[in-house]
């Protein structure tokens, strides 16, 4: 059934294109709804979805300051590269000019949303710890020989016992990384990790061992290692600085979300809305 907004009527392809628009999203969310339910759900949302995007357009369309001559025609530019080429000229201005409107509408209806308070974003931290736990992680260095066309296994190994052998006779670890491994940067930190980044010979070593201790020779398919732990961290929540400005990012797409929304309604209350 089509729908009449302030005069301007809505089709029902135009409302099944946006319900198959949404539909692969749409059933990932809700695959535990009944199929009945869910189908009934997704077209009342597509004619909600269609009807907004109208009421838009026409609130766009009702602005009549001049929009930038610049900026106009950089989007036309940028349009005509994927327009198809039966499209009239004037149908793309049209269709260019109503785009850029409805974005300077719709920043101007959000511009006025205040950023969130340091207090909010507190408040979101401590009621959401569980959202930002960090996982078990490890602090690791290691010194590496690898096995290529050039090295063989043998040669690998050999050249790691001797570096082995500094380490034992109380040799600096970094020092050792940057001066006999494969991988000569920054004493062969490899930062922090969690289980399952690392493969497999490699995970069953370093997850076994404390805090500054230093592994024997092991192998994995990028050649032969020696690891040294440097710290562990237990599962926890993040520090709230870590996670700050991701909050800070949410509570402000939130607000934005509602005050679009709250702006939709009032858009809606004062349209003629009808059937046909």
């Amino acid at each position: 059934m089509a729908i009449i907004v302030n005069g301007q009527r809505i089709d029902d392809e135009t409302i099944h294109e946006e319900a198959e628009r949404m539909r692969p999203e749409y059933e990932k969310a809700f695959a535990e709804e009944a199929p009945a339910e869910r189908e009934a759900k997704l077209q009342q949302w597509a004619r909600d979805n269609a009807v907004e995007r109208v009421l838009i357009e026409q609130a766009a369309k009702a602005d009549t300051e001049p929009l930038p001559q610049d900026e106009l025609q950089k989007a036309l530019e940028a349009a005509k590269e994927h327009a198809e080429e039966t499209m009239a000229e004037d149908q793309l201005r049209e269709e260019v000019e109503l785009h850029l409107r409805t974005r300077r509408l719709m920043d101007g209806v959000v511009e006025a949303v205040p950023d969130p308070s340091d207090e909010a974003v507190q408040a979101y931290y401590d009621e959401h710890k569980q959202e930002f736990m960090a996982p078990e992680r490890i602090h690791a260095a290691h010194v590496v020989m690898h096995v290529d066309a050039n090295t063989p296994p043998e040669v690998a190994e050999a050249k790691l016992k001797e570096a082995q052998k500094r380490l034992e006779a109380g040799a600096d670890f970094g020092e050792v990384a940057d001066n006999d491994s494969d991988c000569q940067d920054s004493g062969g930190d490899l930062g922090w990790f969690p289980r399952g980044q690392m493969v497999e010979e490699f995970e069953n070593t370093v997850w076994k061992m404390n805090p500054g201790e230093t592994s024997d020779i092991f192998a994995t398919r990028f050649g032969f290692h020696i690891v040294r732990v440097l710290e562990r961290k237990a599962a926890a929540p993040y520090a709230l600085e870590e996670v700050a400005d991701h909050i800070r990012e949410r509570l402000a797409g939130q607000a934005r979300e509602e005050t679009i929304e709250k702006y939709l309604d009032g858009l809606r209350e004062k349209a003629t809305i009808e059937e046909a």
